[in-house]
């Protein structure tokens, strides 16, 4: 296949680092064709995240979006830290073996996972060797799978917001807060994390901002 022209599957939760992902990706290759892979884990912020990835699909013109239904994972606070981040150790090679298993099913090159930790390095040589693993399991059924990639792995949040900036991406189209609430409640850790890596990046945003943007395309 002509490598100007592959196929990519993005794991996107409508969140930040989802939305600038999907730029990055799209913009190393501009001819690429991409399908989003939404993963429903059963957090309680998953019809505002659903609505956001709907935005982004539509922004970057991505017309199929495949939805996995995993509710078990956070499910009575399994896979959750007493915080309510996620417990990445336990969650995300489930996240992984769906999504490359789905990836493979599509025939894409590559399945890209937006994640990162802001530059915390125990935590980084961890995703790592989660993928080597998944990346292991599925070659003792394949020789031929999905390469998983992570653009933002080793990135600062300060520096994500500064590509995001580069890339002209509309953070509007973005959803954090880990509430069912409609708007961002701007209290729990992942508002807390976006509004630093915002402050950091001295970058006002939207979100938090309504007057500066709208949702709207």
């Amino acid at each position: 296949m002509n490598a100007n022209n592959q196929h990519i599957a993005i794991l996107n939760s409508g969140g930040l680092r989802s939305l600038i992902a999907t730029a990055v990706s799209l913009n190393d290759k501009p001819r690429t064709r991409a399908s989003l892979i939404y993963i429903n884990d059963g957090r309680d912020n998953v019809v505002n995240r659903a609505s956001y990835l709907r935005l982004q699909a539509d922004y970057f013109n991505i017309p199929r979006i495949i939805e996995l239904d995993l509710p078990h994972i956070f499910a009575h606070g399994y896979g959750k830290n007493p915080d309510g981040t996620p417990m990445g150790n336990i969650v995300a090679p489930q996240f992984l073996l769906a999504a490359l298993a789905q990836a493979r099913l599509m025939q894409a090159e590559h399945l890209i996972w937006p994640i990162s930790f802001n530059l915390d390095h125990q935590k980084i040589a961890f995703a790592t060797e989660q993928i080597q693993l998944v990346e292991h399991l599925a070659s003792l059924e394949s020789p031929t799978n999905p390469t998983i990639r992570t653009p933002l792995l080793e990135l600062a949040d300060k520096q994500i917001i500064e590509l995001g900036n580069q890339l002209e991406t509309p953070f509007f189209n973005a959803w954090s807060c880990l509430t069912l609430n409609p708007k961002p409640c701007r209290a729990c850790p992942a508002c807390l994390r976006r509004k630093q890596a915002f402050r950091d990046a001295a970058t006002t945003d939207p979100s938090f901002n309504p007057d500066t943007a709208s949702v709207v395309k």
